[in-house]
């Protein structure tokens, strides 16, 4: 790599770190994959590429989230059907950061290998994989060329090696970039915590207020997937309101506190709102269509659950922003 750093080469990776620095905070979340991965092949040329996030499962790694550039939909499914013959993922997670050049027409590749290469027209790929060290979730990145194109070397196998920390980097940069705008649009923002999940529950970023509020409602939760009931869809709980907005293959979350005004029933927290804001039995039970009696047992009902004795309490609680 020291003879690289002399050359104009050198000058080329430069110039793409510097724009990736840029398409972070510039494009948005859907295009962003497409747009890095097309100004690398100007540094590392291929044909084809695939991104993803994944986890080992068995062994195995599990997809949660793919990108792929020039090849099609079908591709995960065509390679998970001979995930187990294909050898790259055992050399790359035995050595996470560090490149291998695989063909995948050589005469001793597993049949499947050659199959898969053959039905999506590439000979070799270069492959990575980064594993975040807190979550064990990996990053991988595996560039495909033709059989007619030149073969991959060492140099560009070691450029690669220096070049996907800055891509893991500039993708999370862009996540953060996408929460920083959705927070912007939401109301209320003081209150939100934000954070970013795949299609399976599992986070990909979240700040800390996020992890803060799950642990209130689910106080022996583990990351880094999401309680099951909230996996990744909306969820109203005591504590947390968790509200999902799908973008891609992934969810921008957002976790508000609830109040204690939330424990209430429909019935409950009418008659809360109307008793708090100065109506008495009468009015109450008049306005809604109900005997005294029944607005006395749904006030008894709302003091015991929110702690409180008089209708001031009631008062406080209803113009008391969440924290």
């Amino acid at each position: 790599m020291s003879d690289y750093l002399a050359s104009p080469g050198f000058t080329l990776f430069n110039a793409l770190v510097l724009e990736l620095q840029r398409l972070a905070q510039e494009q948005p979340l859907q295009s962003f994959h497409q747009h890095m991965l097309g100004r690398s092949r100007e540094l590392i040329p291929f044909a084809k590429a695939w991104w993803g996030r994944a986890a080992l499962v068995d062994g195995l790694p599990r997809e949660h989230s793919s990108q792929l550039f020039g090849l099609p939909p079908s591709y995960v499914r065509d390679w998970q059907s001979i995930r187990d013959q294909d050898t790259t993922v055992q050399q790359v997670h035995a050595r996470p950061g560090h490149a291998v050049i695989v063909d995948s027409q050589a005469v001793d590749a597993p049949h499947g290998l050659r199959w898969l290469g053959r039905r999506h027209g590439f000979g070799e790929f270069l492959c990575i994989i980064h594993i975040d060290p807190r979550t064990r979730l990996s990053v991988h990145l595996t560039l495909y060329r033709t059989q007619a194109e030149a073969p991959f070397n060492a140099s560009e196998r070691h450029l690669l090696e220096h070049l996907m920390p800055h891509l893991v980097a500039a993708e999370g940069a862009n996540q953060i970039r996408a929460l920083v705008a959705l927070r912007e649009a939401l109301d209320g923002a003081n209150t939100l915590a934000l954070a970013v999940c795949d299609r399976q529950g599992t986070l990909q970023h979240a700040e800390r207020g996020f992890v803060e509020r799950l642990l209130l409602e689910w106080p022996h939760w583990s990351g880094p997937h999401l309680p099951a009931q909230v996996s990744p869809s909306s969820y109203r709980g005591q504590h947390l309101q968790l509200d999902a907005t799908a973008v891609g293959d992934l969810f921008l979350l957002t976790a508000r506190p609830r109040s204690a005004l939330a424990q209430l029933s429909a019935r409950e927290a009418d008659v809360a709102e109307r008793f708090g804001g100065g109506g008495t039995y009468k009015e109450i039970a008049r306005a809604l269509g109900v005997a005294p009696n029944t607005v006395r047992h749904h006030i008894r009902s709302i003091y015991a659950k929110l702690g409180v004795n008089n209708k001031a309490g009631i008062t406080q609680l209803l113009h008391q922003p969440p924290h």
